[in-house]
């Protein structure tokens, strides 16, 4: 899972006016020529550095759509992973029929949030996420879906660099 970058994390705790948080999301299906890419509360497109360990365009800088969206509190529900709506408004000429065409496949829409702070463009300082996203609408220039994360079940559980054998943990059982 993602971690939060130390820079971050000050920023949250002593939340000074130049430690502004962008919150991003990049969509992406296999229908998709190049991913759409959005940015949340801001006036005019902006460009961002994708992490060295992105699924596409790796290290490299990318221009991210001014476009509002907005979700709710993941659910909680026993047995379930955790899943929230997503609304994405104002959708522009480019990402709408992209969308809608992404429809028509037997295949969810890959959803990545990613958190960068003012002072370092350059690079998330929170993601990337991967979520799925499902149960999509479109209704005027809107969005909504479900996100949920992607194969949550089978991420390795606390640390992801840590299998857990017989060797370490001999009350294991075979």
């Amino acid at each position: 899972m993602a971690s939060h970058s130390e820079a971050l994390l000050e920023a949250y705790a002593s939340c000074p006016p130049s430690a502004r948080v962008y919150h991003t999301l990049e969509i992406w299906q296999s229908s998709f020529d190049v991913p759409a890419r959005v940015v949340a509360n801001v006036g005019d497109d902006m460009t961002f550095g994708i992490e060295l360990s992105g699924p596409r365009n790796p290290g490299e800088t990318a221009t991210f759509i001014a476009c509002p969206f907005e979700s709710t509190y993941p659910e909680q529900r026993q047995g379930q992973p955790p899943q929230t709506n997503i609304k994405i408004d104002n959708v522009n000429r480019q990402l709408l029929p992209k969308i809608r065409a992404a429809l028509g496949y037997r295949e969810y829409i890959s959803v990545l949030y990613r958190e960068y702070l003012a002072t370092d463009l350059t690079q998330p300082s929170y993601g990337a996420v991967e979520f799925e996203l499902r149960n999509v609408k479109v209704v005027g220039t809107s969005i909504t879906g479900t996100v949920m994360v992607k194969n949550l079940q089978n991420k390795r559980f606390p640390r992801l660099t840590r299998n857990y054998d017989y060797v370490q943990f001999p009350s294991l059982l075979p």
